[in-house]
């Protein structure tokens, strides 16, 4: 027969199983999908804050009226956009904080002209 303290540590260890298992199911990543319609260089105010957990695979749909640069300096994304022609663009939201997302028309491409007003905002939250 087993002792009371050997019936408690296996109980212990399996409620620490449980809690491992349902901490990795919770803080799995998930897929978010935004839109960006860039019109005259802005996009519905809708889209303008994008909302994600660090970990979360982010997938951009963007469509422009214009040629031009979409950017996120932080992470290095520079995604060259062309008008009416609709462009997915994937990846990982990998460090926490608030990122400035930049359009530039094709006007102002590798120019280095930065505007006090960012196209959009990406915001990622720590998991």
């Amino acid at each position: 027969m087993r002792s009371f303290a050997s019936q408690s540590l296996n109980l212990l260890r399996l409620a620490l199983a449980g809690i491992f298992i349902l901490a990795a199911l919770t803080c799995q990543a998930a897929e978010k999908e935004f839109e960006l319609n860039i019109q005259n260089g802005k996009v519905p105010k809708g889209s303008y804050l994008m909302k994600v957990q660090k970990g979360d695979q982010i997938r951009w749909k963007v469509l422009s009226d214009a040629d031009g640069e979409l950017h996120i300096h932080a992470y290095h994304i520079d995604q060259i956009i062309k008008a009416q022609k609709p462009t997915m663009y994937s990846f990982t939201a990998t460090a926490t904080g608030r990122y400035r997302v930049e359009w530039h028309p094709e006007s102002e491409r590798g120019k280095g002209i930065h505007h006090s007003e960012p196209l959009a905002l990406l915001e990622v939250y720590p998991n």
